[in-house]
């Protein structure tokens, strides 16, 4: 691995770290780009199962909580990415990227908000759910959050980084590979971790 390579990685652990803690983000807190927001998601959400799953009296509440986010991720995902490779443009993934990184709505212009308005509404259901279950439960835990995640971080940087040398591919698909590692990993391998 050459000094590009470890940069990288470090600053990918910086960003994520970064994002894990501003779990409830405070009105005048830096607005996070769409990928940060899912991977900030996935880490939490995983974080959560893992927690949960040792408790027993919570597993069965924990797992169904993780699963209907899971579904909703996904869905989000592959929404989006399919439409990247029918329009074969990144387009709205540039658009969805603008109103998240916006402190408010009114910065989008009408037109583009309109092509994304679904997207939006899929998140704010996605972040609804996270928030109520997830950022609600978790609080107590931040500390343990970067402990916990270090593996599936150095694991998923190292992926971010062979993609990003295999550019080769049209950007679209490299996009897609992307934000494919957004996807919150299957319930029973996180819970075959914790035993």
């Amino acid at each position: 691995m050459n000094h590009r390579h470890l940069l990288c990685i470090l600053f990918i652990c910086f960003t994520i770290n970064n994002a894990n803690g501003q779990l409830s983000k405070p009105d005048n807190a830096v607005p996070l780009g769409i990928m940060n927001r899912l991977i900030q998601m996935k880490y939490n959400t995983e974080l959560y199962l893992t927690i949960n799953a040792k408790k027993e009296n919570k597993k069965d509440t924990a797992l169904a909580v993780y699963n209907l986010i899971r579904w909703k991720m996904d869905g989000f995902i592959y929404q989006l990415s399919s439409d990247m490779i029918t329009s074969n443009s990144i387009g709205k993934y540039r658009q969805l990227n603008y109103w998240s990184l916006s402190k408010s709505e009114t910065q989008m212009n009408s037109r583009a908000s309109k092509k994304i308005a679904q997207y939006i509404e899929n998140l704010k259901d996605i972040n609804e759910v996270y928030e109520k279950y997830i950022i609600n439960n978790i609080n107590e835990y931040k500390t343990l959050n970067l402990t916990t995640n270090v593996f599936y971080l150095i694991k998923d940087s190292w992926t971010v980084l062979k993609g990003m040398n295999d550019i080769k591919k049209e950007r679209t698909i490299a996009l897609i590979d992307l934000l494919d590692q957004t996807r919150l990993a299957s319930p029973l391998d996180i819970i075959k971790t914790i035993k």
